[in-house]
């Protein structure tokens, strides 16, 4: 530790300022830490460890709302007297150092205290982790790389929002400092890449998957359909229809693409076929004729190309046998519909809480980027759904 200054008039138990040593302002910078040996080196009450902010700089002669001698040379290009400047920092204090790791601070921070700064032996983290089972992860204190930040164990299983403005590295905080922290405990780890471009060009190609390969549950599925059709058109009788074809959704994506070059052409037909006979076959004249004039508005605006997102064959289950034997594993979602990335969220998330619903312990972490295309602030429709169930796994998942 290195003495650097001494505290100023003016402090309490939560806030001080440091005045710095002579042409200790060419080498203290703001955001380093501090020792304060409280009420001095021989009558010392408490050491208290604090960060510095707020780096300030005065000199009286040179006050910008008077005239002064000082004021005018400088103004004819003089360059006058530093002898009386002063430079301080707010010290923001952290905690009291204890024998049992670091607490909060109850006492005045007494003027004239010495303030010492750590250097790269005088680890803090050694002080903070008493009493605590943690873990190291790869990430380090600015400016000093022996300085590994910890993580106490009893929380890894909460869950992490990480949040910030677009380009303040949301993303490389994730892939480079939490996921190796979730792999080094232990964790399995599962990406859901939205673009498809933040995560999955750094994995190899064995750990990734695209969403187009893998296969949605029944449910999730019509909730696609429903958000492509604007809710079937608002007629119980076409849903009914939907949900009867959909009932052996997965055998019918097999025999597609067994019996055709463009298995999604001939499930669009079969699909189109069946809905227009169940609509012809109404008894009722005007529910018969309702319901052929939504079958016609929807196969306006449903092609056989939005198939495709729903065409997958590789179950959630085969999927989770998968990041088993790979640890890590993120799904390719770039070039699907919204639509599509949803429909498999709610099926990947069914899942889960089944399972944690049983009381296993997945021992899974589940890292869902761009969580507000999932959860927005008026959800509506499928992103309603995916919106509860966020909420759902957020309540049993720890």
């Amino acid at each position: 530790m290195k003495l650097i200054g001494r505290v100023a008039d003016g402090a309490t138990e939560t806030k001080a300022r440091l005045i710095l040593l002579k042409d200790m302002e060419n080498s203290v910078m703001a955001e380093e830490l501090v020792l304060i040996k409280n009420g001095g080196e021989n009558d010392r009450i408490n050491e208290i460890m604090g960060v510095l902010r707020e780096g300030l700089g005065k000199n009286e002669f040179l006050s910008y709302t008077s005239y002064r001698p000082d004021v005018a040379y400088l103004r004819h290009g003089g360059e006058p007297s530093g002898v009386r400047e002063v430079y301080s920092f707010a010290i923001e204090p952290i905690g009291v150092v204890t024998n049992e790791g670091i607490e909060p601070n109850r006492a005045i921070i007494q003027p004239r205290s010495p303030v010492y700064l750590l250097e790269d032996q005088d680890n803090p983290f050694e002080w903070i982790i008493k009493g605590r089972d943690v873990i190291f992860s790869d990430a380090f204190l600015e400016g000093h790389p022996s300085w590994k930040i910890p993580f106490d164990k009893t929380f890894l299983p909460y869950h992490v929002g990480v949040y910030g403005s677009t380009g303040c590295g949301k993303s490389w905080f994730t892939r480079y400092i939490l996921v190796p922290l979730y792999r080094k405990a232990g964790y399995k780890v599962l990406i859901l890449d939205w673009s498809g471009t933040d995560y999955v060009p750094l994995l190899d190609n064995d750990k990734v998957i695209k969403i187009s390969e893998i296969a949605l549950d029944e449910e999730s599925i019509l909730s696609y359909f429903q958000d492509k059709t604007f809710g079937f058109g608002r007629n119980d009788v076409v849903k009914d229809c939907f949900d009867e074809f959909l009932d052996g959704w997965a055998s019918k994506v097999k025999e597609a693409y067994l019996n055709s070059d463009n298995p999604a052409e001939y499930l669009y037909e079969e699909l189109k076929a069946y809905i227009e006979n169940a609509a012809s076959s109404i008894e009722r004249k005007d529910s018969r004729a309702a319901a052929q004039r939504v079958y016609r508005r929807i196969f306006r605006r449903l092609k056989p190309s939005d198939l495709y997102p729903v065409m997958g064959v590789l179950s959630i289950e085969e999927l989770f046998q998968e990041i088993e034997r790979k640890n890590t594993l993120a799904i390719d979602m770039g070039g699907a519909l919204t639509e599509a990335k949803l429909g498999f969220f709610l099926s990947l998330s069914k899942h889960l809480y089944g399972l944690m619903e049983s009381g296993k312990n997945l021992g899974l972490a589940l890292i869902i980027d761009e969580a507000p295309q999932y959860a927005p602030w008026d959800a509506r429709g499928i992103q309603a759904e995916t919106c509860e169930m966020i909420k759902n796994l957020a309540a049993l998942g720890r």
